[in-house]
C-alpha cells in the first residue's frame, strides 16, 4: 500500500488543480468586464485583452474598412498615461502608430504619436492611415481612448499595441519592463487580406461583457470529465492496493502454517530418534 501512496497523492493534487481550473476562467472564457462605455456611445464587439487588464470595444464596417474602437486601462498612477496602436507591419511596439492619453490642465490629453524605436516617441499631427474622433477620459481610476481608423487596403500583419506608464514633470516616461507590460500585443481582431484588400471581424467575445455561456458549458464539462475520471482511477488504483495487501496477508499466514507444520514434523523425526 505504501508504494500506492505517492501516486494518491500526486492524484490528489491534480483533482485539487482540476478543481482550481473551473473556479478561474480561462483566455477564452475573458468577460469584457467594466468600464462600460457611455450610452451615446456603442459597439458591436467586446473583448478583454491578454494583458494589463485592458479591454478594447470594437465596430469593425467592412465596407469602407473603418474600425471605431474604445480602449481602456488604468494607468500606474493617476497622473499616468494610457495608449493603444496600430502597427501595419508587425507585431511589436517599434513601428506603431499610437493615440496616448495623460492628464493635461484638468482634462484629459489624447494625442498622436510614432513609436519609432525602444526609446523615441515622435508626436505627429496625422498617421500614415486615416484616423479621427480621437478622444479619451478618465472615470474611476482607468482611461478610456475613443479613435476610429481605416485600415490601408494592402495593409498586411496588422496588429494592435496597448500600453501604460508613469508621466513625471508633464513628460511621457518608459513603462514598466514586466511582462505584462512586455506582452502588451496582439493581432488585430480584424483579419486582413493584404492580396485582395479585403478584412472580415473575428469572432468577437459577447458586447454585453457576460461570459460566453457556450465556453463556459464546454470547459466545466471538460474538468467534470477530467474529475470524474481521476475519482475512478483513484478508486481502483486504491481497490488494487487493498486487495495486493490482503494477498500478502493471507500469504503471510499460509507462511506460518508451513513453517508451523515443518516445525512440527521436525520434532517428531526427533522424537523417533
Amino acid at each position: 500500500m505504501a508504494s500506492h501512496l505517492p501516486l494518491l497523492t500526486s492524484i490528489s493534487l491534480i483533482l485539487f488543480l482540476a478543481l482550481a481550473l473551473t473556479l478561474t476562467p480561462s483566455h477564452s472564457a475573458l468577460t469584457c468586464a467594466p468600464p462600460k462605455v457611455p450610452s451615446n456611445r456603442t459597439f458591436a464587439n467586446c473583448t478583454a485583452l491578454s494583458t494589463l487588464g485592458a479591454t478594447l470595444h470594437y465596430t469593425y464596417n467592412a465596407t469602407n474598412r473603418t474600425l471605431a474602437v474604445a480602449f481602456a486601462a488604468a494607468p500606474p498612477s493617476p497622473s499616468g498615461w494610457v495608449a493603444w496602436g496600430l502597427n501595419l507591419v508587425r507585431l511589436g511596439m517599434v513601428g506603431t502608430e499610437a493615440i496616448i492619453a495623460f492628464p493635461l490642465d484638468s482634462a484629459v490629453n489624447a494625442s498622436r504619436y510614432n513609436i519609432t524605436s525602444y526609446k523615441s516617441l515622435e508626436p505627429v499631427k496625422a498617421f500614415s492611415f486615416e484616423s479621427w474622433d480621437v478622444s479619451a477620459e478618465h472615470a474611476n481610476g482607468v482611461t478610456t481612448i475613443y479613435a476610429t481608423v481605416k485600415i490601408p487596403e494592402k495593409a498586411a500583419n496588422v496588429s494592435h499595441v496597448w500600453q501604460v506608464g508613469p508621466v513625471q514633470g508633464g513628460s511621457l516616461r518608459i513603462h514598466g519592463t514586466n511582462p505584462e507590460n512586455l506582452n502588451s500585443r496582439e493581432p488585430l481582431p480584424v483579419k486582413v487580406d493584404a492580396s485582395s484588400g479585403n478584412a472580415t471581424a473575428t469572432a468577437p467575445a459577447p458586447a454585453s461583457g457576460e461570459k460566453s455561456a457556450a465556453g463556459d458549458r464546454v470547459h466545466f464539462e471538460l474538468v467534470v470529465a477530467f474529475i470524474v475520471a481521476l475519482f475512478v482511477m483513484s478508486a481502483f488504483l486504491g481497490s488494487k492496493a487493498k486487495l495486493k495487501t490482503a494477498k500478502q496477508g493471507r500469504l503471510s499466514v499460509d507462511d506460518a502454517l508451513h513453517h508451523a507444520d515443518m516445525s512440527e514434523s521436525i520434532s517428531a523425526l526427533d522424537h523417533i530418534d
